[in-house]
């Protein structure tokens, strides 16, 4: 199986050759994945909301490659 990149659409991902994620056969790479709302382009103050962000960020990653995110 070949890699598959996963983008999330970050400027820095082009400025810097960053990707959210990397799927390598079984396993799965995610990083630098924070806060941020891309749908609104914006973050939150509180560090709560910035977590649960920072995990809907990581959740839509994950479904991107055809994973799914369970607690």
């Amino acid at each position: 199986m070949s890699r598959q990149f996963i983008s999330s659409g970050s400027i820095f991902e082009q400025e810097i050759a960053y990707q959210r994620a990397i799927v390598d056969g079984n396993w799965v790479f995610v990083s630098g994945t924070t806060g941020f709302d891309y749908s609104s382009m914006t973050i939150s103050d509180d560090v709560v909301k910035q977590t649960e962000q920072c995990f809907k960020n990581i959740n839509a990653a994950l479904t991107e490659a055809g994973l799914i995110m369970q607690n």
